[in-house]
């Protein structure tokens, strides 16, 4: 097993000369500028780790209530709630290396240095599960294979790499395509489109069903504005200005600087008029002022994803949809009036649909809808083709 030394058992005993340089030399953080805080209590202390291959020093905040913390407290702390971090220290005193994987970055101990750490830019003479920190201080660990060697002789090194803060984790919020009230589109592919707004923070989502290998996010758009008044969209010059919904006193609109869109929870890389989608995607466009910034330019939105009701308007309207019998006891037909690809959905007076099925019929045709497993009372029947949507009434018994 390869030996880790700190600090403490090197350096301890040379004086103010080499505190100085560490002090001058070893790059830190602004806790100001920290992006990822781990645990609560009003004091704080900021944790960094410095990488070989690549030179890569990243910043961690750690709150706590009482005088000090372990350092080892501290690394407990953030490899419970950081994922992408982990240390490997077989007797819980010695280190024998610190992990960073994001799935892009895979830091580690470069054979065959070592490890060692700073407090406050000093050494020390205690192994990192006994030495404490208190309020305001900041502990580096550092690789010797990126360190400046300012002491060749007693192997003192200090971390001039500039110390970047690490984003905090954050997963997509997103929704079951089974729990979508409101489709667009006629087809066998499907997406679910998602918007999150700010003031309040909301999000809201509709279906998008097609046909063929892919739509771009624009014609998902376009589409879902033309069949439902309530959404519409704001083409700026460098892309989406603004994305709006308005039903009754609701009004959602910007309210942050600027709007970003992920695909799959990654940051789409096109512009949304280029932007392909094919069956199974789930898209949102967000706010930046409401979501969590996790990477430079890449953000998350983890709010609820609601499905948006289908609309009074389509509720209501009642386009010559022919359905016997109604009222209905165990079941009812409904007849095709567009050959072709049609959808026939039942919801109930909330907007939640609680049947649908889609098939290839004749004009004319009849198709049977079962009402078995429904409770009494009132509900709508809506068939929609590629030129049309047609809704009635159906009471159920």
């Amino acid at each position: 097993m390869r030996k880790i030394f700190t600090f403490a058992f090197l350096m301890g005993i040379f004086g103010l000369f080499t505190t100085n340089l560490f002090a001058q030399q070893d790059a830190t953080i602004d806790p100001a500028n920290i992006r990822y805080w781990i645990g609560e209590g009003e004091n704080e202390v900021t944790f960094i780790v410095n990488w070989a291959e690549p030179d890569t020093a990243l910043a961690w905040g750690y709150r706590f209530e009482g005088e000090s913390v372990t350092i080892k407290d501290v690394m407990d702390g953030i490899a419970a709630v950081d994922s992408r971090f982990s240390y490997d220290s077989p007797n819980g005193s010695w280190l024998n290396d610190i992990f960073f994987n994001n799935g892009v970055l895979d830091l580690k101990l470069t054979e065959p240095m070592w490890v060692s750490y700073l407090v406050n830019g000093e050494s020390s003479w205690n192994t990192f599960d006994v030495q404490t920190l208190v309020d305001g201080d900041y502990v580096k660990w550092g690789d010797t294979y990126c360190g400046t060697l300012i002491d060749p002789e007693n192997y003192i090194y200090v971390w001039e790499k500039e110390v970047a803060a690490v984003y905090p984790l954050g997963e997509e919020a997103t929704i079951d395509p089974s729990e979508i009230l409101y489709w667009v589109g006629q087809g066998e592919n499907e997406i679910i489109f998602a918007v999150n707004w700010n003031e309040p923070n909301r999000c809201l989502a509709w279906g998008y069903r097609f046909d063929g290998d892919q739509k771009i996010l624009k014609e998902v758009m376009d589409d879902i504005a033309a069949a439902d008044s309530r959404f519409s969209y704001v083409q700026g010059d460098w892309g989406v200005d603004d994305i709006v919904f308005e039903e009754g006193e609701l009004h959602y609109s910007l309210a942050g600087q600027w709007w970003l869109y992920n695909v799959n929870g990654m940051m789409g890389l096109n512009g949304y008029d280029a932007e392909p989608l094919v069956d199974g995607t789930f898209v949102k466009w967000g706010d930046e002022s409401c979501a969590t910034e996790i990477a430079p330019w890449t953000y998350v939105w983890e709010q609820e994803v609601e499905p948006v009701w289908v609309p009074t308007s389509v509720m209501e309207s009642a386009m010559s949809l022919s359905v016997y019998p109604n009222p209905a006891v165990n079941e009812t037909f409904v007849t095709i009036e567009n050959a072709g690809m049609n959808t026939v959905s039942v919801y109930d007076m909330q907007g939640r649909m609680v049947s649908t099925m889609s098939m290839t019929a004749m004009e004319g045709e009849q198709v049977r809808v079962s009402t078995e497993t429904l409770n009494a009372g009132v509900y709508f029947i809506s068939v929609s083709s590629d030129s049309a949507v047609r809704t009635a009434k159906l009471v159920v018994k």
